[in-house]
């Protein structure tokens, strides 16, 4: 049974040009034909919406934390109709295991297809010393917490520029350095090149940065 990688779509991907995301979407798409593939989504303007009214409203951050994964699951939707063939995937708690220290079974997330996971009810149920409930936690950190526990083979991160590999603010969450090191291959790509992906998921390699396996060091690829 082939173990599924998992891509997160960063959300400022829907500012840019539309043409864009859909080509990423029909890459996707096909290797999900031969490939199972989980789409993990960024909260994009939702989240802004998030951030906004948490200001105006001097709402705490826990509040704010779980309203911005229900604003990852508006995402969902909208990547839905740009990548063909996927389905929308509630994230259930029995494809998580009772235990941080175990791989967790993949169960139907190792089909073949590209399934777009709703995060927000599972993630509710995670302690907060494994994810911190604030926005120090992004799509970023989730992305990496659940390419572990949903024993994945690979993690891509999608997001709309070119990145350092020192993996700081602002181009990953102050929290995704607490998660080092992975326990899985992770890429950073430019979304705007989605010939980048194509090749990734084509050869194993691309232009982008690579953090490997057990590594807290990132490195640019040409």
């Amino acid at each position: 049974m082939s173990r599924p990688i998992l891509i997160k779509l960063g959300g400022s991907l829907i500012r840019q040009e539309s043409d864009k995301v859909l080509q990423l979407g029909n890459i996707i798409s096909r290797y999900g034909q031969r490939h199972p593939v989980l789409i993990v989504p960024g909260g994009g303007p939702f989240a802004d919406l998030v951030r906004e009214y948490g200001k105006q409203l001097d709402l705490g951050e826990e509040t704010c934390h779980f309203m911005a994964l229900a604003a990852m699951d508006q995402y969902a939707f909208i990547l839905q109709e740009r990548i063909p063939g996927s389905n929308i995937s509630v994230l259930g708690s029995l494809e998580l295991s009772q235990s941080a220290e175990l791989p967790c079974p993949v169960g139907s997330v190792s089909s073949l297809g590209v399934k777009i996971l709703l995060c927000s009810h599972i993630l509710r149920q995670v302690p907060a010393s494994d994810l911190a409930r604030s926005w120090d936690t992004t799509s970023d950190s989730i992305a990496a917490y659940l390419a572990k526990r949903l024993n994945c083979s690979m993690l891509v991160l999608v997001k709309s520029k070119d990145i350092e590999p020192t993996l700081q603010e602002p181009d990953v969450d102050p929290f995704f350095r607490q998660l080092l090191p992975l326990a899985v291959p992770a890429w950073f790509l430019n979304g705007l090149d989605p010939e980048r992906l194509r090749v990734l998921l084509e050869t194993g390699q691309t232009s982008g940065v690579f953090l490997p396996p057990g590594s807290y060091r990132a490195q640019a690829q040409p």
